[in-house]
């Protein structure tokens, strides 16, 4: 077909259609690049995140327009939705972000206390454990004698503050009859893990939990139990019921993702992403630096930790400022693993003492962790301080006050210097503001005879050294202690000063000279008499002696030391035992008929009785023809002494 392009109507033609095709382009432009059409956000309570992203889906969301995140709460449920960042009926566009936050449930690091338990009822403690989030308690029931039932009888940790996550077991008595009652195990396939717990308890059987990934069966349902349903137990048994963890996800690392990357991975897997934020030389800002775990298989909703660059760290210029704030800003930069580390030197400046004159990196420059940098601190101007010893106190201050330095600690010494004369001071050079110390002379030491009189010679001496420590260089003598009528024992008199050898003499009192004691004889008076004497005038008992008496009674002075006696001094003496001599009756009285040991334990116990000494006396038991018990050889009755040895012969019978 050949087209007439001279001809006016096939142009004209040529012409609407192009206009009509450039129109057409032009509209399906418009209509590419205008906005969406606004979304109406529906109400997310009660919904689960799969819902939510099913909503997002349906309503073609991009895969950066919805957020999930989550965080620990202990008034919402675990996995129940805590709030919405745009509410129903509002509109979301193209340009929104819907975050929707989830409940991990109560903080499983929060610390609790945990009361005596002893006496508490099972309900009591299901409400302490209600009242304080606990997160793992499991339930055991015992037979035991001596606790009534439905009290507490153990808990399998000893600590006293304990996390929400630890595992609790508690054991509670069933009393003396707890067991012997039949249940039918239910089918617990549709049960919760909560509903589980509630039969448990309510028939008094033990769980023992067990957790296990599983790609068929859903996160917290019941993947077995054994005894299976339908069989019989009795109260106190334990039923094993395995919970499914949900399917496991391939952990990897999400370095170098973007943020919002990694969060959309860890949605898209049903992980929890707990993030924080580090600094990094090698990492962009807002790019993942690491994740834990980096591998291996995690079930679902397990938490991940992600860390997130800050990039380098921007050094602030601290020229002008305080050592103060330069490591109040490092400590904020190396909570976030800045890691730097910064060094002072001190230079002369003319800037104030203490300020930050240079920096080894600019203001500005930005810096990889771990960087060293190197500030110079202002300390001042130099100032040189010369050596004033021989000038007067106020010629000194006058001289450290004309520098624009301060005086530091004064000290003193004797010297032969005149009193008031600097005796050295601090030299050198010194940035202004510091301080110098400096010594003063106290002139000669001049001590007083009569400071040291009636003193003991400890203290004389201390008033010598107190001296001595600030440089005196005198020394004390104590004589030997003699009488002295009118001055206390170890008290000093008659101190002498000799200033050619620097000492100081005393003489020292033993107080006045003692005076004797007239001890006379105390022959026929009591022990306690003498001892009174003695006691009374400052002597001492001595020697004791004993003896027999014929003359004076037993506890009676026989003789003791006489004369003159220094207090102090022990005076001996001789105390009477008595008479030697007892008098005894006929023996024949003490025997018993018939019975030789009868006869001699009478005879013993008579003797022993009047005081005659056991080992004095000897009895002996032989074969005679007199009759069986009696007395064959022993003393008359009357006067014997008990030094002498009395022998006694019993007869035990005819040897026939």
């Amino acid at each position: 077909m050949n087209i007439d392009f001279s001809n006016k109507k096939t142009i004209a033609l040529l012409s609407a259609v192009g206009v009509l095709a450039i129109a057409t382009i032009a509209a399906v432009v418009v209509l590419l690049t205008l906005p969406g059409k606004a979304i109406q956000v529906e109400d997310f309570s009660g919904k689960t995140v799969e819902e939510i992203k099913k909503w997002a889906t349906e309503n073609k969301l991009g895969d950066s327009q919805l957020v999930v995140e989550y965080e620990y709460s202990d008034t919402i449920d675990k996995d129940k939705l805590i709030s919405q960042s745009i509410a129903s009926e509002q509109k979301l566009n193209k340009d929104s972000v819907l975050t929707v936050v989830f409940s991990k449930g109560p903080d499983p690091d929060v610390e609790v206390t945990l009361p005596d338990f002893k006496d508490m009822t099972e309900e009591e403690i299901e409400k302490f454990v209600e009242t304080n989030k606990l997160l793992d308690v499991t339930y055991e029931y015992a037979v035991d004698e001596k606790i009534e039932k439905g009290k507490f009888i153990k808990v399998n940790v000893t600590d006293t503050v304990i996390k929400r996550s630890t595992m609790l077991v508690f054991t509670i008595s069933q009393g003396k009859d707890g067991t012997g009652e039949q249940i039918i195990v239910p089918d617990f396939s549709d049960y919760t893990k909560a509903k589980i717990t509630n039969w448990a308890k309510a028939n008094k059987v033990t769980i023992n939990w067990k957790e296990e990934a599983s790609d068929k069966i859903a996160k917290d349902k019941v993947i077995s139990q054994d005894p299976k349903a339908g069989e019989t137990i009795k109260t106190g048994d334990k039923i094993t019921v395995t919970m499914s963890l949900g399917k496991t996800v391939t952990m990897k690392s999400l370095a170098k993702m973007s943020k919002d990357e990694a969060k959309k991975w860890l949605n898209d897997n049903g992980l929890v992403g707990e993030f924080s934020e580090a600094y990094s030389g090698s990492i962009e800002y807002g790019y993942v630096i690491s994740n834990t775990p980096e591998k291996g298989d995690v079930k679902q909703g397990s938490t991940v930790k992600v860390k997130i660059s800050l990039g380098k760290i921007k050094l602030e210029s601290f020229v002008g400022k305080k050592k103060e704030d330069a490591e109040s800003y490092k400590k904020k930069i190396n909570n976030l693993e800045g890691n730097l580390t910064f060094t002072y030197s001190e230079v002369e400046s003319t800037e104030p003492v203490g300020t930050i004159v240079s920096q080894g990196y600019d203001g500005g420059t930005y810096l990889a962790p771990g960087t060293t940098v190197n500030f110079q601190i202002s300390k001042g101007k130099s100032i040189t301080v010369e050596n004033k010893a021989g000038v007067s106190e106020d010629e000194f201050k006058k001289y450290i006050s004309g520098l624009g330095l301060s005086l530091g600690t004064r000290s003193t010494a004797y010297s032969d210097k005149a009193a008031g004369t600097i005796l050295e001071n601090e030299t050198g050079k010194k940035a202004a503001g510091s301080t110098v110390w400096y010594k003063v002379s106290l002139g000669q030491y001049e001590p007083n005879a009569g400071d040291f009189n009636d003193k003991t010679v400890a203290e004389a001496k201390k008033i010598i050294d107190n001296a001595n420590n600030s440089g005196a260089g005198w020394s004390f003598t104590g004589e030997d202690p003699v009488y002295h009528e009118s001055v206390a024992s170890g008290k000093t008199f008659g101190c002498v000063v000799t200033k050619e050898n620097k000492n100081v003499k005393c003489s020292v009192s033993k107080g006045p000279e003692p005076k004797p004691i007239n001890v006379g004889s105390f022959e026929g008076k009591s022990f306690n008499e003498f001892n009174n004497f003695i006691t009374s005038n400052g002597l001492k008992l001595g020697t004791k002696s004993e003896e027999y008496s014929d003359s004076y009674a037993a506890g009676v002075i026989i003789r003791n030391d006489t004369g003159d006696f220094l207090k102090g001094t022990a005076v001996n003496y001789t105390v009477s035992l008595g008479s030697n001599k007892i008098t005894i009756i006929d023996l024949k009285t003490k025997v018993v008929a018939n019975d030789p040991e009868g006869t001699k334990k009478n005879i013993m116990d008579y003797l022993i009785g009047q005081g005659f000494p056991a080992g004095n006396i000897q009895i002996s038991i032989e074969a005679n023809d007199i009759t069986r018990g009696e007395l064959i050889d022993y003393p008359p009755a009357g006067p014997i002494d008990k030094s002498e040895t009395i022998t006694i012969k019993i007869s035990s019978g005819s040897a026939d």
